[in-house]
């Protein structure tokens, strides 16, 4: 063990009469110890819930969108055989989106209306694996949720059917929220409205037009605003209730999941195979004042997080400051031993870096634990309020490191004037009383 160091762990070291400062010592090490714990759990439960946010967004959205300036896309088919023939695009399918109103035989409801390919569709989004209830009742195997998607033109007979209602109908996959809404079950009738579909009246009236589906599934994507607002048909029942001969709002693509953040290069890609009057969006685009928000608020968190490794390091340089006063005898015989400057800045410099990385990796493996602890035993929350069921927690390894340095980076700041102090005594000021 060379000079420095050993000078710096005997003063660390509690003694009787140096009992305070090693308190205050200890309170430092507590200090980045907490807050290296806390900053650790709590950006590891922020980067949970966005990443399982962009999950339920993707898994109800594609990666892109492609649609035609002026109105719909005429010829659906030619688009998504280029589309799937773009580097980087797993699958594409059409779809038909509007907004309509939706009404039982007990209620009545806003929402949106979307056209699917029941072959195409499941490759692009997640709509098969989120449908939880069929015509038989609960749905346990991804087989039997495919069955119900596959006959949506055509839906079975439900379990809960009335007896007496056999007209057959185009079915309808309804969002859980919105089913609540409505009152309705597999098996049930739902109206859907457009309010101006069928043009302007004597008056000027508009003619809203009806079309009437049976529901064949609800779905359960765990996202709000999903659940309560969307509904999907195939797209022939789409076309013919928005009297669409055979165009399509647009065709939706999945990327792979490696550029998913380089969906932006993928999207360019596209809209020079398919050149004007085409144009693309992808999620980042729709989405991004949802994740800068995310971000933000990430980003602030921390800082605010950051304060309590802030206020040990204000503990260190305390501690440090103390242990010159009352040091400043010793020091002075060092120095008159012929111990030179930069051996004693390096003494307390020790002395703070030893606390901070004390402290550091207390606090790695305490927030780590506590990481892999709500992970395994899934922090319930109340679905009233979340739509989340349980605490989710994503560790990120280079937050980890930024936390990481950027604690020993404070605690080494934090002795770099204590250690000025020490190295600046004057031996024979120090000595001249003793």
């Amino acid at each position: 063990m060379n000079f420095p160091l050993l000078i710096a762990w005997s003063h660390l070291r509690s003694r009787r009469q140096d009992a305070g400062v090693s308190m205050i010592a200890v309170l430092s090490v507590l200090g980045v110890t907490l807050g290296v714990q806390m900053l650790i759990i709590v950006l590891s439960v922020m980067a949970g819930f966005e990443f399982d946010l962009r999950d339920k967004i993707l898994g109800s959205n594609a990666h892109l969108v492609v649609l035609e300036y002026g109105g719909p896309i005429e010829d659906p088919a030619m688009v998504v055989q280029k589309v799937q023939a773009v580097d980087g695009v797993v699958a594409a399918a059409p779809f038909v989106y509007t907004e309509v109103m939706l009404r039982s035989a007990y209620a009545t409801s806003g929402g949106i209306l979307k056209g699917i390919d029941p072959v195409q569709t499941p490759r692009v989004t997640d709509v098969a694996s989120d449908i939880k209830v069929g015509p038989g009742g609960m749905l346990a195997t991804l087989e039997d949720k495919q069955a119900v998607l596959a006959g949506l033109g055509k839906p079975a007979v439900a379990i809960a059917q009335d007896v007496t209602d056999t007209e057959d109908l185009p079915g309808m996959l309804l969002g859980e929220g919105l089913a609540d809404q409505l009152k309705v079950y597999p098996g049930d009738r739902v109206w859907v409205i457009n309010p101006i579909g069928g043009g302007a009246g004597p008056f000027g009236v508009p003619i809203p037009i009806t079309k009437t589906f049976r529901v064949a599934g609800i779905f359960y994507t765990g996202m709000y605003e999903y659940d309560t607002k969307w509904s999907y048909v195939t797209i022939p029942d789409a076309q013919a209730f928005l009297s669409l001969d055979g165009v399509v709002t647009g065709v939706e693509a999945r990327v792979e999941m490696d550029r998913l953040y380089d969906v932006g290069l993928v999207s360019k890609a596209i809209e020079e195979a398919l050149t004007y009057p085409y144009f693309t969006k992808n999620w980042l685009q729709m989405n991004s004042a949802l994740f800068s928000a995310l971000k933000l608020e990430k980003y602030v968190m921390g800082l605010i997080l950051a304060q309590i490794i802030t206020v040990a390091a204000v503990g260190i340089v305390t501690n440090l400051i103390v242990m010159v006063i009352t040091r400043a005898r010793e020091i002075s015989i060092l120095k008159a031993m012929g111990a030179s400057r930069s051996a004693i800045q390096l003494i307390f410099v020790l002395e703070g870096v030893i606390v901070g990385v004390v402290g550091t990796c207390l606090g790695t493996i305490l927030g780590l634990a506590g990481c892999a602890a709500l992970d395994r035993y899934q922090f319930p929350l109340d679905t009233n309020v979340y739509y989340l069921d349980s605490l989710p927690v994503v560790v990120e390894p280079a937050t980890v490191v930024t936390v990481v340095v950027g604690a020993l980076v404070t605690c080494f700041l934090a002795t770099l004037y204590p250690a000025f102090r020490a190295a600046s005594i004057d031996p024979v000021e120090g000595l001249r009383y003793e």
